[in-house]
């Protein structure tokens, strides 16, 4: 992509099926039917399996054209799985994302959103057991990646992610929080063209700790830390530690108080994210040489196959994924 390319020029998006057992390409159908309706000039390319976008496609009344890379030719979905696990599923969302990732790599699509897939799927297949971002991480050969989610007024980016509550303390440290920091500030610049970032750093304690009197880390490191990235970062405003509590009532009022926040956790970010703006998020994964978004929730075995699933993220992470990609180009989407 260059920059001298116009604005104008259509934006095309590989859109990866994830779970054919999941909601995943029932949010798919719906944000085609969205971008019809909405005259966009976006062409979303699906991959995953033919048949079972059909079969979607079919039971949601759509009738207009998918185009559908094939990934699993040789796989029967005639009678498609909903709901639970299927060995099919995982071959499916497994070359999906392999295909997706050659097409990007090879300049035949622009940018990826991925629809959910499920992890306990690839045990049924006698694969590894892996995440999205790992498999991103790992074939553009990224020693730090950085989970962000955000709407339009709130994004957060953890310092950890899948990790248990317990071991979270242990595996925090300068070093770790000054890369997190130093991808998301390159992140808001390229991908949201954000010329001089604000980032508010969560504490890791309640009220940040209390000078000590609720949990010594923010004492012991945390507020040097921050103290020495904004020093560092002088192209932005790193503050902090900040007790998540208030920080995060902030962006109930007018304006952005902040461009990012920085959060030591999984659901210290997440659920006031998903209070915010569930439905109308996406996640973004920074560090990347290529433009990935997707959705902000899960497969939802509990209602695959009902047609009751709310499009809103899929929605959100296809259009921002394709004002990232004419950012880049030197446009506006």
């Amino acid at each position: 992509m260059s920059a001298t390319d116009s604005p104008a020029t259509p934006v095309r998006l590989a859109l990866t099926m994830g779970d054919a057992a999941g909601i995943g390409p029932e949010v798919i159908v719906k944000t085609l039917a969205h971008l019809d309706a909405t005259q966009s000039p976006i062409e979303a390319v699906v991959y995953g399996s033919n048949e079972v976008m059909r079969q979607e496609a079919r039971a949601l009344g759509y009738t207009g054209a998918i185009e559908v890379v094939e990934v699993g030719p040789e796989l029967d979905f005639s009678k498609r799985p909903v709901g639970r696990l299927d060995r099919r599923a995982a071959l499916v969302q497994w070359r999906a994302l392999q295909r997706a990732m050659e097409d990007v790599d090879q300049g035949r699509a622009d940018a990826i959103v991925t629809a959910p897939w499920n992890k306990a799927l690839f045990e049924l297949a006698e694969m590894p057991v892996v995440g999205h971002t790992e498999v991103l991480q790992a074939h553009y050969g990224q020693d730090r990646v950085v989970m962000m989610l955000g709407g339009e007024r709130l994004k957060v980016a953890l310092v950890t992610t899948h990790v248990a509550l317990s071991e979270v303390s242990q595996r925090l440290s300068a070093p770790l929080l000054r890369e997190i920091c130093a991808v998301t500030l390159a992140g808001l610049k390229e991908r949201f063209g954000v010329a001089r970032p604000r980032l508010a750093v969560c504490g890791l304690n309640p009220h940040a700790g209390e000078r000590g009197h609720m949990g010594d880390e923010e004492l012991l490191w945390i507020d040097q830390a921050v103290a020495d990235l904004d020093r560092e970062f002088s192209d932005a405003e790193i503050s902090g530690p900040w007790p998540a509590d208030t920080l995060f009532a902030k962006f109930r009022g007018e304006g952005m108080p902040y461009d990012a926040v920085i959060c030591m956790y999984h659901d210290q970010g997440l659920i006031p994210l998903k209070l915010l703006h569930f439905g109308e998020s996406a996640n973004i994964t920074l560090g990347l040489p290529i433009i990935r978004t997707s959705v902000d929730h899960g497969t939802a075995y509990d209602i695959a196959g009902k047609g009751v699933a709310d499009a809103g993220s899929m929605i959100y992470a296809t259009e921002l994924a394709a004002k990232m990609v004419a950012r880049v180009r030197g446009g506006v989407f």
